[in-house]
């Protein structure tokens, strides 16, 4: 399949992180890209040097932000959608519960449903979610579920203490999303999927580690020991994109080096 068959390849938080790693795979792959991030440098340093040997767009700015729809379909441009990778968003010490929720659940889900028109039979869409969606369990899943627009996240306030348990809410949400509007999608002959990352060694995994020493003996007690490099984790993603994945949709892709095999560290309950 050319890349000018495949339609044009949306990365989020394409500037740094799995959106970088991803960006750089999907490139090399032959994807046009629309690159989206908030921080203006970065990205259009990342913009300058594919563009230098391919066809790329980009988009600076929020994606929780009322104007950022416009902005993405400007740099669409009309053409065909054949795959959304959407990697932007916010860890627990980087923001309160509502911001948190605001941007990794109803950001995510007004993306997911504004891209959906514009993408052509075979697309894809790959949602970030995080093993602490499946560390949350099934106990909360039926009031999550129930938030299934946008306008309803902030009822799921409520059932947070912290931003941390914010951040696992609103990754378990990304899940149950997938699960429950992979028959919409599949209806226009679209795949959509999730994909839980464990611990990643990025500027955001390392913050989180720092702050949570769970979070390092997570990674320590693993299978493998050792945290992932965003590239490990978002090949993961540019496979679903891909193909060779034509028959995957409506799950949730646990991508996290054997961590919850292993049961959680004592203490972290």
């Amino acid at each position: 399949m050319t890349a000018e068959k495949k339609g044009v390849a949306i990365i989020t938080g394409a500037a740094s992180g799995m959106g970088e790693a991803a960006a750089q795979l999907m490139h090399a792959d032959g994807w046009p890209l629309v690159l989206c991030d908030m921080n203006e440098e970065r990205l259009r340093a990342s913009a300058a040097a594919y563009a230098a040997a391919g066809d790329v767009g980009f988009v600076i700015g929020d994606i929780s932000a009322a104007e950022f729809a416009a902005a993405l379909d400007a740099a669409i441009d009309g053409r065909p959608v054949g795959a959304l990778v959407h990697c932007a968003g916010l860890s627990p010490t980087m923001a309160g519960s509502e911001r948190v929720l605001e941007v990794n659940l109803a950001a995510t889900m007004r993306l997911a449903n504004h891209v959906l028109p514009k993408m052509v039979p075979g697309a894809a869409a790959v949602l970030f979610a995080s093993s602490a969606g499946h560390m949350l369990g099934t106990t909360l899943d039926a009031r999550i579920d129930a938030v299934d627009t946008p306008e309803k996240v902030p009822e799921l306030v409520a059932l947070c203490s912290n931003s941390g348990v914010a951040y696992t809410i609103s990754k378990r949400g990304v899940m149950l999303f997938v699960k429950r509007e992979a028959n919409r999608f599949g209806a226009r002959g679209v795949r959509l999927v999730s994909v839980s990352p464990g611990i990643i060694d990025t500027p955001m995994g390392r913050q989180e580690m720092t702050s949570s020493p769970i979070m390092k003996s997570l990674v320590d007690n693993s299978s493998l020991a050792r945290p992932a490099q965003a590239r490990e984790v978002s090949a993961v993603a540019a496979f679903l994109c891909s193909p060779a994945a034509s028959f995957i949709t409506g799950t949730d892709i646990l991508v996290d080096g054997g961590s919850l095999s292993r049961g959680m560290p004592a203490g972290s309950q």
